[in-house]
């Protein structure tokens, strides 16, 4: 009696095992076809069998031989992806009118004491001459030479305090 007992019991495992192998394998081949839904039906099976064949093989016999853990994952894999990756539902508040939203934000900046927002220079814009301030006098026209020794002077000037130091 206990060998008989034996014998169906591994029979039935095997029955099962090769039916959970041969449903994941199907729904490996048939995610990796609707991934690549956009290319003729030739090509896509040909990439398949070249790419993924061995993988999922590898899945189906893993998931045939641990059929226990396997079939209610795969019953249940919708509902435990349900729980598990559930996003809060997307409110429909209607947003507000650009004019409000511009007066919410002069409201902030006062009240955080923000002075007013300086420009931002378009593409289009020239930049505001060197000198402008000072009535287009020598500053605006002065030569990279005299930035140069303007430059030379001060890192000298610094070298000369800190060995003075």
């Amino acid at each position: 009696m206990v060998p008989w007992l034996f014998l169906v019991t591994l029979t039935a495992y095997g029955v099962v095992a090769g039916l959970t192998a041969r449903t994941v394998f199907a729904r490996s081949r048939a995610g990796f076809v609707a991934s690549r839904g956009g290319g003729p039906t030739e090509w896509v099976q040909e990439r398949f069998e070249q790419q993924e064949r061995a993988q999922a093989e590898a899945v189906a016999l893993m998931s045939g031989l641990c059929w226990v853990v396997a079939i209610p994952a795969l019953v249940l894999r919708r509902v435990v992806a349900g729980l598990v990756l559930c996003r809060p539902a997307v409110s429909q508040t209607p947003a507000m009118p650009a004019p409000t939203v511009a007066d919410r934000i002069e409201e902030l900046e006062r009240a955080l004491g923000l002075g007013a927002p300086s420009p931002i220079p378009l593409l289009g814009d020239s930049p505001e001459p060197r000198g402008a301030g000072d009535g287009g006098t020598k500053a605006a026209h002065a030569p990279a030479e005299d930035a140069t020794a303007v430059h030379a002077e001060a890192v000298h000037a610094v070298t000369e305090g800190a060995r003075a130091d």
